[in-house]
């Protein structure tokens, strides 16, 4: 994790430079320790902001550097991993939306193949549900970028505006219904697409309160993991022995999810 302007160059070609060393040197003792071991090639480096001693995860040049990172690990053959679609914001609030989406969209087209992001804020600090049921939406909609546009028998054009110029609308059109699905996304119901009439009637919901309510929902019809029993036993043994290496006698109790950060 250099940081451009502190532990860094303060250019980020140079920080990309000091970067590019660590990680080849991390490769390097990994495949000492256990050659041949799959990895992804990445890290979490970032700007360094002097007014508040902080490293901004959203900043559009901790981004820029997570794009070029990239591109160096696919120049070198491996897959690749950026902390970006994330946010520095302590809430769910506007803030959080531009830096998670703007980062989304650039991780995607730059073919980020593992981007560890959604759902945090506060410079990787916290995970909030909230969050992550919005930054899922962001997902789907960058998801949807990258298929892009493509003729669906478009050709010819005229029979198609002949029956929009006959029947007025092409709701029900049979080429309506062939690729409605396949065009358009539908988000989930954080995403607020209602007139404003609409909108008032369901009770004036604001994004964080549509949030809350989609996470709430997905914890009421949470399934249990069905992993054999066994299998669970023998994680827990693993787990409070190595607990106890570092001094604890027990594992922490499990608690319900918090619902502050969002």
């Amino acid at each position: 994790m250099p940081l451009a302007g502190f532990m860094a160059p303060v250019t980020l070609v140079g920080s990309l430079v000091q970067q590019t060393a660590e990680t080849l040197s991390g490769l390097v003792i990994s495949q000492l320790a256990n050659p041949g071991h799959p990895i992804l090639y990445g890290g979490s480096p970032a700007i360094f902001d002097v007014r508040y001693e902080t490293t901004p995860m959203g900043a559009i040049e901790t981004m820029m550097l997570d794009c070029a990172n990239s591109e160096i690990g696919k120049y070198l053959g491996m897959p690749t991993q950026g902390y970006i679609a994330l946010s520095d914001a302590k809430q769910l609030d506007a803030q959080a939306g531009l830096e998670t989406g703007i980062g989304a969209v650039l991780a995607a087209l730059s073919g980020i193949n593992s981007i560890s992001g959604p759902g945090m804020l506060d410079f990787e600090s916290c995970q909030s549900l909230e969050k992550l049921v919005v930054d899922n939406e962001i997902c789907g909609m960058t998801y949807r970028l990258l298929k892009g546009i493509e003729p669906r028998e478009d050709f010819p054009a005229v029979p198609i505006f002949q029956e929009l110029l006959r029947e007025k609308q092409l709701l029900i059109a049979d080429h309506t219904r062939r690729y409605l699905r396949q065009e358009i996304t539908f988000p989930g119901p954080v995403i607020d697409r209602a007139d404003r009439a609409r909108w008032t009637r369901q009770g004036q919901k604001t994004l964080r309160e549509r949030a809350a309510r989609e996470v709430a929902r997905l914890i009421e019809k949470y399934a249990p993991s069905r992993l054999p029993e066994p299998a669970k036993a023998e994680l827990t043994r693993l787990m409070e022995s190595e607990a106890r290496r570092y001094g604890m006698d027990a594992l922490p109790a499990a608690t319900e999810p918090s619902r502050h950060a969002g």
